[in-house]
């Protein structure tokens, strides 16, 4: 299945999963406008395309004002960006995504991926942010845990539970974020 960011976080506001509040725009004009409508401060400009590694190819900026919102979309829109996963012309950006800024005091990684051997989904997380988890899992397979996820019932509390735990979330804030993970399973699996 192939979704932008902004189409699949609507899908995960659709099953009660908080997410950042952004708007999409087609042109520089409108990721300024979009700014301005998010209150100003603190916002990501981020490129849609079909691949991964955007930030690390440009396409995902950190903008303080309207006018460098503007800037950051009208040098994205319209121009091919390259990542290690798509063509080496790279693919052109019709779109971003305009995003308010959150303080992050620390980055996870989470996944529902089918586990081919089990022949079941499974949540994959991990610690290690939320960038490169290919490279976290050649350099420290360790880093990255699985539960696997019932088709039936979703991912069980205690589970999602005991992967919280796992990845080292600070104990008052395991129910939350175990709550976030069996969200997650449930968007998979309807």
């Amino acid at each position: 299945m192939k979704l932008h960011e902004f189409q699949a976080k609507e899908q995960f506001r659709r099953f009660g999963l908080v997410t950042p509040e952004g708007r999409v725009a087609k042109s520089a004009k409108a990721a300024a406008k979009a700014f301005e409508k998010l209150g100003g401060g603190l916002a990501v400009v981020k490129a849609q395309i079909h691949a991964g590694g955007r930030g690390k190819a440009g396409g995902v900026q950190l903008v303080r004002s309207a006018k460098e919102a503007k800037k950051v979309a009208g040098g994205l829109i319209g121009a091919p960006l390259v990542t290690k996963q798509n063509a080496p012309d790279g693919t052109i950006v019709r779109k971003v995504l305009v995003e308010e800024g959150l303080p992050i005091a620390k980055e996870y990684y989470a996944a529902v991926e089918l586990d081919r051997q089990l022949e079941t989904p499974d949540l994959m997380a991990s610690a290690e942010g939320g960038m490169d988890i290919e490279e976290v899992a050649e350099r420290n397979p360790v880093a990255i845990v699985r539960e696997p996820v019932d088709v039936v019932r979703g991912l069980a509390d205690f589970r999602a539970r005991r992967l919280a735990y796992r990845m080292g979330v600070e104990p008052k804030l395991v129910r939350a974020f175990a709550k976030t993970l069996q969200g997650l399973a449930t968007v998979f699996l309807r």
